[in-house]
């Protein structure tokens, strides 16, 4: 069986800012701690090379600097730390800078 590796850019499609921390199974910082994030919709690949939509966290939170068809790219960000004082780390997309 052949292996799909999905590519690690795409554009923004959609979005919005998730500001209030998410149910369960969420284990990340709540209450004061909780900074809203952006949430986007991203197609991965372009034009024919398109492969699929995912929903991901976006690095950006600001909806004035986010665009339609503006081109992201996977990133790792810290998300929290657990319970041993070990960061935690999550996907998200960032936009691309030219």
């Amino acid at each position: 069986m052949a292996e799909l590796l999905l590519p690690r850019t795409g554009t923004l499609v959609a979005w919005t800012t998730q500001g209030f921390p998410p149910g369960a199974p969420y284990a990340g910082p709540t209450g004061k701690e909780f900074v809203p994030f952006g949430v986007g919709l991203v197609q991965l690949g372009t034009g024919e090379d398109a492969v699929i939509r995912v929903e991901g966290r976006l690095t950006e939170n600001d909806p004035a600097k986010l665009e339609f068809g503006q081109d992201v790219e996977l990133t790792m960000i810290p998300f929290t730390t657990d319970a041993d004082g070990n960061e935690v780390v999550t996907f998200a997309f960032q936009p691309v800078t030219n």
